[in-house]
Parts: C-alpha cells; sequence; structure tokens
C-alpha cells in the first residue's frame, strides 16, 4: 500500500525535523539547562523540557504518566555542573 507507506515517510521526517529543532533548542540553551538540570536526565519536545529524572527508568515513567510517546522527545544527559560539555 504506497499511502500507507508515504504517511509513515512523512511521520518518521517529522520527527526527525522535531528532534532536529528540540537539538538546536538545547545547544542554544545549555548553559541554563546545565545550571538547573546537573546530573540529570532531560527529556525535550517542542523545544520544552517535559520531564527531568536521575535515571532511564524514572524518566521514561514519568513520559508515560504525561502521556508523551517516547519516541517523540529528546532525551539528553546534563552532566554535573563542573564538567565541560564541547558540542
Amino acid at each position: 500500500m504506497p499511502g500507507v507507506f508515504t504517511n509513515k515517510m512523512l511521520s518518521d521526517l517529522d520527527l526527525l525535523n522535531s528532534a532536529e529543532e528540540s537539538l538546536k533548542w538545547f545547544i542554544a540553551n545549555s548553559s541554563k539547562i546545565k545550571n538547573k538540570y546537573p546530573n540529570k536526565l532531560i527529556a525535550i519536545k517542542d523545544k520544552t523540557i517535559v520531564a527531568s529524572s536521575g535515571n532511564t527508568e524514572e524518566l521514561l515513567k514519568t513520559l508515560k504518566e504525561k502521556g508523551i510517546d517516547e519516541s517523540e522527545v529528546l532525551i539528553e544527559v546534563i552532566p554535573s555542573k563542573d564538567e565541560i560539555t564541547i558540542f
């Protein structure tokens, strides 16, 4: 079914574009984020931090509780304030 395949491709492309925009936002705001969320994992969707946690399982649980599909977020590990991050 070509139509189904095309819709799936557009959906994947939309997810990739969203992830790219979230990554650009993350890089632009990394100093503020690093200060607010040291030693945490964060989930970003639509240029917004939608969840944070000290471990992966809890982060995924929080996303599920909020009804957010984990495939629709960018997950980043935030180092401690003393660590240097190079992009």
